[in-house]
């Protein structure tokens, strides 16, 4: 048990070393090419951080356990926002107004099909390719969402330098997730927790782990911008990629339990945070109304976990 802690506690502190570093190259990459905090967030950062998701994915079909990938991303998307975003929303405050809406828009598609398919309980090859249509629709607004290219302001040395910070801090990420997920689950089996438990927690949110480390990196050296842009990116991403590769390469069922229990918590949470984009869309965040809505967002996340663990039933 000591090793699995130890191994523990070392993967951890891998994983926010990676994201610290993965954070800070990027965010010196886009200022170099004048991009803003919001685009790296919706791209660079939401795509490193969904890896550990598409890898959950590609597995999960190997080992004919389609339901594990799918169970995975509806609790990484309600992570992202109920814990990941409302941790930001202690710092959400600092948030300058405006910023570009139509990232929305993806990401409203992307939950109401995946809804829609959700419930007959299996993807079709025709919703698996409305998935692939949106993708392309976000890489068109991403285009968009991209501001002028500016004078490179470093040289040639900084920018490779810079470069090869990124991937390394973005395989310390993948990597330190994947470690912490293995001894988590190593330890808490070490102590007689359930293996079922295990899943629906430790698991859930191990794959949410770089998303968490990269926003909390984010939010310490002020790059707030960029948590919005990881939280939106990585739940598109997350069911865009992901969702097709289940419905073109497999025809596994999914529990019932995805529709009845968790589509209702994943259904409030994009309303509500729909909602507050719009509200920062338009102005900033009073303090006060950040941290309510931190406790808010945190606590439903935590009644949620206890109703997953049977200890209260609420969904």
């Amino acid at each position: 048990m000591f090793i699995n802690i130890s191994l523990l506690i070392l993967s951890i502190a891998t994983l926010v070393f990676g994201a610290e570093r993965f954070v800070d190259a990027s965010s010196k990459i886009a200022k170099n090419f004048g991009i803003s905090d919001l685009f790296v967030g919706l791209t660079i950062v939401a795509l490193g951080t969904s890896a550990p998701e598409i890898f959950v994915a590609i597995s999960s079909i190997v080992n004919s356990v389609e339901s594990v990938s799918i169970g995975t991303i509806v609790g990484s998307n309600i992570t992202n926002i109920a814990l990941i975003f409302g941790l930001s929303c202690f710092a959400v405050n600092q948030i300058k107004n405006k910023f570009s809406l139509e990232s929305l828009i993806p990401f409203l598609l992307s939950f109401l099909l995946f809804l829609f398919a959700l419930k007959d309980l299996k993807f079709s090859l025709i919703e698996s390719l409305g998935f692939i249509a949106i993708l392309f629709y976000f890489l068109m607004i991403l285009s968009k969402e991209r501001s002028n290219v500016m004078e490179v302001v470093s040289g040639s040395a900084d920018m490779l330098k810079n470069s090869i910070i990124l991937v390394i801090g973005l395989i310390l990420l993948v990597v330190g997730s994947n470690f912490a997920v293995i001894y988590a689950e190593k330890f808490a089996l070490s102590i007689g927790i359930s293996e079922v438990i295990i899943g629906l927690t430790i698991l859930a949110l191990g794959t949410s782990l770089p998303e968490l480390a990269a926003t909390m990196s984010a939010i310490i050296k002020g790059k707030n911008q960029m948590v919005i842009g990881n939280i939106i990116g990585s739940n598109i991403l997350n069911l865009v990629i992901i969702v097709p590769i289940i419905g073109i390469f497999s025809s596994a069922v999914m529990p019932v339990e995805l529709w009845e229990r968790d589509s209702t918590p994943l259904i409030i949470l994009t309303i509500a945070f729909t909602l507050i984009m719009l509200f920062l869309s338009r102005a900033q965040m009073p303090k006060y109304l950040g941290f309510l809505l931190g406790f808010g967002f945190v606590g439903f996340y935590i009644v949620y976990i206890l109703n997953l663990i049977n200890l209260i039933s609420v969904f």
